[in-house]
């Protein structure tokens, strides 16, 4: 399995529990009063440096520098890179980690103009006359 699967799923739950906790999150165990990501995040961050504590220096500073700036894109783009990194070299981590991931099943619809939507990110429209516009934003 490659990374970059994996990395969408994993940065975005990771960043929310640095969102919720800030760098405690390093050190909290898991909290099940948090949210789904947030809990994923931090099962996930707990598991890799449990599992790499002597390669897990560059994950720990990139939270760390994303707690102090949970906007920035560059911290984000930080913590995916120490996430890359990590996983890059080694299937059987890969292979691991992606068994802490939740499985998402593909979408699916059935009858009349019916939509499935895995992911969209822009305007769904069934029905007759339907009018719609995208404006553009320059």
């Amino acid at each position: 399995m490659e990374p970059d699967p994996l990395l969408a799923q994993a940065v975005p739950a990771i960043s929310a529990a640095v969102a919720l906790y800030g760098a405690d999150v390093l050190h909290r165990t898991e909290d099940a009063a948090a949210s789904g990501a947030a809990r994923l995040g931090q099962r996930l961050l707990a598991w890799l440096t449990s599992r790499r504590p002597d390669d897990t220096d560059g994950l720990a500073r990139a939270v760390t520098d994303l707690a102090d700036n949970t906007d920035g894109e560059d911290e984000h783009a930080a913590l995916r890179l120490e996430l890359r990194k990590l996983l890059r070299d080694d299937e059987d981590l890969r292979r691991e980690f992606a068994a802490l991931l939740p499985r998402h099943d593909p979408a699916s619809a059935t009858g009349d103009r019916a939509v499935a939507i895995g992911r969209n990110e822009g305007i769904v429209s069934t029905g007759d006359g339907a009018y719609n516009v995208i404006g553009r934003q320059d």
